[in-house]
């Protein structure tokens, strides 16, 4: 039997109380990529507990990268795009420079990705609660993109949802002025539905978990096209480091 040897290996440090992010990563990652997870408490969005992650985040990638990967992603949407866009950046920065791999964010991999697709005017569909979608929308348009509408459930209860109901918001927050949608949330089941929601709307979405791995096999210099997980991976891209 031949075997196929891991070229790369990814961590992602992502919240306790998630349970979607390692499903949806190992059924869309190449077969020579092995992806590695660090869980840092926590069960509630608030201002108060998404700061709390940010705190311990940097020892979570110090522990990942006993396995000697080669690139490690905040697995927290809402606690990356929570302090703003600069902070989230500076976050990124610091933590490349002082662990010598690149690291890179969930949410800046959401505009990393919506940049690589040429999208300059995005929908927005989240499973948040109104301040938190707020943030996101801050956050996205600090980044240079223009919000034409967005759309949350009003509550915390996103994992209770199923792919169906993120396709329905996903179709709620389009407009004919956009250019693609934004489903953010990494703890919100995307990935069967991401290919349908495309046909739905006629334009590419990108989700939390598709662009998080995708900016982190760019990060590393992978090239190359994934079938059945959007728009987003059946082109070429240039391999692009962590931005500054």
């Amino acid at each position: 039997m031949q075997f196929i040897p891991w070229r790369w290996k990814l961590g992602y440090a992502i919240p306790s109380w998630n349970t979607v992010i390692e499903y949806e990563t190992a059924r869309m990652v190449p077969p020579d990529t092995s992806v590695h997870f660090s869980r840092i408490v926590h069960t509630n969005d608030s201002p108060q507990s998404l700061a709390a992650m940010t705190e311990e985040f940097p020892q979570h990638v110090e522990l990942l990268l006993h396995a000697e990967l080669d690139a490690i992603c905040y697995g927290c949407t809402g606690a990356s795009f929570l302090g703003g866009r600069k902070t989230d950046l500076e976050l990124t920065r610091s933590m490349s420079e002082r662990f010598g791999k690149p690291v890179v964010s969930m949410a800046g991999a959401l505009v990393d990705a919506a940049e690589a697709l040429g999208l300059s005017r995005v929908a927005v569909a989240a499973p948040y609660e109104p301040w938190l979608l707020e943030r996101l929308v801050v956050y996205l348009r600090e980044a240079g993109l223009t919000v034409t509408n967005s759309v949350g459930l009003g509550q915390q209860a996103n994992i209770l949802h199923g792919p169906d109901m993120a396709r329905d918001l996903a179709r709620r927050a389009w407009t004919e002025d956009s250019d693609g949608v934004i489903l953010s949330c990494g703890n919100l089941r995307t990935l069967e539905v991401l290919e349908l929601t495309e046909t739905d709307i006629g334009a590419p979405v990108v989700s939390s978990n598709q662009a998080a791995l995708w900016r982190l096999l760019q990060a590393v210099g992978w090239q190359g096209r994934l079938d059945n997980i959007g728009r987003l991976f059946q082109r070429e891209h240039p391999a692009q480091p962590p931005a500054p």
